[in-house]
């Protein structure tokens, strides 16, 4: 069990305190904790009470405790071994707003690894002589990034097996862009309804099936106007996808800022 001594630095993160296969005491707190914890179980498994929740936390799963909200949690029968790590700073709402860690609660971990890592690199940063509050802010950082891509709230996918799931879908766009695609024949290639499509790539990709697309058959025109000056506006537009002219036009000025005519005059010098 680690508390850092903290210099006196703005910094984004600070490691308050910081655990690794320790064997986890009854812990009751009804006024809470004064900063950001992630506890994950390495072995055994955890009855959690927090608010109106009541749920078990199992190995290889996690939990996530935002500052001063009261919790309680306690080794089931055969005890718990816990990582965890508790930190705040002024970077922690940010960083915490652009994954699934949005409110206390259970969560599941797709790529246990990769959080297992961060949490022993901040240990062995921490456990150095002559570290610094930057390196230690980089090690919150790190543990934050990981829980980001691998973390999922109960019931919930995680970005990375969420990327997973949509691979058939994401390889069938890269390969025909160009084709007519619609929502229900992408959903079909993996069993979901469009419904369900539109969740799993906002989820993965924080945007709909369509952005998607657009976004896939733009930048292949902007790559088209650059390395093809043999091909004239119309014929980019219809390698992308987009046979009516005036509409690729009009999509590539509201999307790029200029016209795809001017975009060309712009990079090739003319």
């Amino acid at each position: 069990m680690l508390f850092p001594e903290l210099p006196g630095l703005p910094l984004p993160f600070r490691l308050r305190s910081l655990g690794v296969g320790h064997q986890q005491e009854p812990i009751r707190r009804p006024h809470g904790y004064p900063h950001h914890q992630w506890i994950q179980v390495r072995s055994g498994s955890l009855a959690l009470a927090l608010g109106e929740l009541r749920g078990v936390v199992r190995a290889g799963d996690g939990f996530y405790l935002r500052p001063n909200e009261p919790h309680s949690y306690v080794a089931e029968a055969g005890g718990a071994v816990v990582d965890w790590m508790a930190f705040d700073g002024s970077g922690v709402e940010e960083a915490l707003g652009n994954g699934p860690l949005t409110s206390s609660g259970i969560y599941r971990l797709s790529d246990l690894e990769a959080v297992d890592r961060a949490l022993v690199r901040a240990w062995t940063t921490a456990s150095a002589r002559g570290n610094n509050g930057s390196q230690l802010s980089a090690c919150v950082y790190d543990l934050l990034m990981a829980l980001t891509e691998a973390a999922a709230g109960l019931g919930q996918v995680s970005v990375a097996a969420g990327l997973g799931r949509l691979e058939p879908v994401l390889a069938a766009l890269a390969h025909r862009p160009a084709a007519p695609w619609d929502v229900g024949a992408l959903a079909s290639m993996i069993g979901v309804t469009p419904q369900h499509l539109g969740k799993l790539f906002r989820r993965a990709l924080g945007q709909s099936p369509l952005e998607y697309m657009v976004r896939l058959r733009l930048n292949r025109a902007l790559q088209l106007l650059v390395e093809r000056p043999d091909l004239r506006v119309h014929e980019v537009g219809e390698a992308v996808g987009y046979p009516d002219t005036n509409y690729f036009i009009r999509l590539f000025r509201q999307r790029e800022g200029s016209t795809p005519g001017q975009f060309r005059s712009l990079h090739l010098g003319e």
